[in-house]
Formats: structure tokens, sequence, C-alpha cells
């Protein structure tokens, strides 16, 4: 059984904007609607030896994210100026955080 790390997790935590995007047409437009939200999280840098080697951007940076809410495959999380998106959710733990892994997007040029 896992150690109960909640008191340790809730004491690092700190608030991040989740952002979620949901595209759909409207009048035979396609739109991108944006929502927010805040949760209170736990960011590392995830490390890559635990990752799937196939499957992963070396050039990329990953984080490992542990949250007292939900989060879902898809969404992003703001970090020190860069986007990361969640690439797995992770699972539900029994001292009640998700752990999930997000890898570092490329912004598009401006």
């Amino acid at each position: 059984m896992l150690p109960d790390m909640s008191s340790i997790l809730e004491s690092w935590a700190k608030p991040y904007t989740v952002k979620s995007i949901v595209k759909s047409t409207v009048n035979f437009v396609e739109v991108d609607t944006v929502t927010a939200r805040t949760i209170n999280a736990v960011i590392q840098p995830a490390q890559k030896e635990h990752l799937n080697a196939a499957d992963i951007d070396w050039s990329l940076k990953y984080i490992q994210i542990h949250s007292d809410s939900q989060v879902f495959l898809g969404e992003m999380f703001e970090v020190s100026g860069s986007d990361f998106k969640i690439i797995d959710a992770g699972d539900y733990q029994l001292y009640g955080y998700t752990e999930a892994i997000a890898e570092q997007t490329k912004r598009a040029l401006k």
C-alpha cells in the first residue's frame, strides 16, 4: 500500500491554471472554446527513464503533476512561461491525489 503523502503534497501545492480547448462548429465555422480552472498541484520534472522511450520527443521537457483534482488528457498547464499538455492522465491514488505526465508544447511563431 502506498504511504499517505497528502499532508506533504498539500504543503508544497501551488495554484495552477488548467486550460481545456474544445473544438466545435458554429454556423459552419470551426470555433475553439477555451475554458480555464484553477487547481492545486505539485509540479516536478518527469524522469524520462520512466516514460515510454518510443513515444517521447527527447527535445521536449516533461513534467509530473500531483493534483488534488482530476486532470484529463489534452488539458494544458502553464508552468514557468511554457505550456505543457497532459499526455498521461494517470490514476487517482489512495492518498487523494492524481498523478499525470505532461509534455512541453511547441508554441507557434508570432
